[in-house]
């Protein structure tokens, strides 16, 4: 380290990332807001959000597009070359959350999707730090058959203090040019929604109604209500990259597009499969119920 950058560094009293970059911020007089514009400026979105957090020193900058941001962040707070990015340890190992849960990278649960990984880093989320005590869908269909909407309800728990939001992914059974309508039900907002009708994807960052300490247990529920569409659906999917201890989906399909038969499949990480036939209840559902689901596909489908 040059005695340049040693000075700079030594000027915050402690050689740690989000110390160094604190002290840089106050000395240059810059608001957060001010600094995404100069970035911006630069041809680099970065959020306050982001910022916030990398001062703080809740998330730190690990994915390439984050490395280059943080070079152009040297530049518009007048440190010198590397100042900051030699203060970043190793990248954590992958497969293994901050917390030690087991997750999936988004490459390998998106892996026919390879625009979600990308559009999924542009969104805020601190998935990596909430474990997902229960996760319940029900999911509806249309008289014509087609996916109408999805109600989802979490009970998460925080690992960490300071954990306030969670992505969410949604994907069309085909392109259509109307969005999903993302809607907020229970302690929850969206944040920022981000959606390419030329692939039907939809990729948000929802946002909780209060900040969580380390322990917190917090539920939300919020609806994704799909544009009509006159296509009937054979299957439903949800992909999860981290391990869910009550997981529980239902199907309801409208009385007059009933199917002749369903059945419940569930793929892992390393392409193992198991499944088997789902029955339909009197009231035209199918339900599928687990314990401690391992992150992988779990998909419910059907004949007409």
């Amino acid at each position: 380290m040059s005695d340049e950058m040693r000075e700079h560094v030594d000027a915050a009293d402690d050689r740690s990332f989000e110390k160094v970059l604190r002290a840089a911020i106050q000395r240059s007089g810059l608001g957060l807001e001010r600094i995404r514009h100069r970035l911006a400026q630069r041809g680099c979105q970065v959020s306050v959000a982001t910022l916030s957090h990398w001062q703080s020193g809740r998330r730190r900058p690990e994915r390439p597009e984050s490395m280059m941001a943080l070079a152009l962040l040297e530049e518009v707070l007048a440190l010198p070359e590397g100042a900051l990015t030699c203060l970043l340890g190793p990248p954590r190992p992958r497969g293994l959350s901050r917390n030690g849960q087991r997750r999936l990278p988004a490459e390998t649960v998106w892996s026919t999707e390879p625009r979600i990984p990308a559009l999924l880093r542009s969104v805020e989320s601190e998935d990596e730090y909430l474990v997902r005590l229960s996760q319940h869908n029900l999911v509806r269909l249309s008289p014509q058959g087609a996916e109408q909407s999805v109600h989802v309800r979490l009970v998460l728990r925080a690992t960490r203090s300071g954990v306030s939001r969670l992505s969410v992914v949604c994907m069309l059974d085909r392109p259509h040019p109307r969005s999903p309508e993302l809607r907020p039900l229970r302690h929850c907002s969206v944040d920022t929604a981000t959606y390419l009708p030329d692939e039907g994807y939809l990729v948000a960052s929802v946002a909780f109604d209060r900040e969580l300490a380390r322990g917190d247990s917090l539920m939300v529920e919020y609806e994704v209500r799909h544009p009509a569409s006159p296509h009937p659906s054979t299957y439903w999917e949800n992909k999860l990259r981290f391990p869910v201890h009550e997981y529980y989906v239902e199907v309801a399909f409208d009385p007059r597009a009933v199917p002749s038969r369903c059945a419940w499949q569930v793929t892992g990480d390393k392409d193992v499969r198991r499944g088997g036939e789902a029955l339909l209840d009197g009231s035209h559902c199918v339900q599928l119920a687990l314990s401690d689901a391992a992150p992988g596909c779990y998909r419910i489908s059907w004949e007409w």
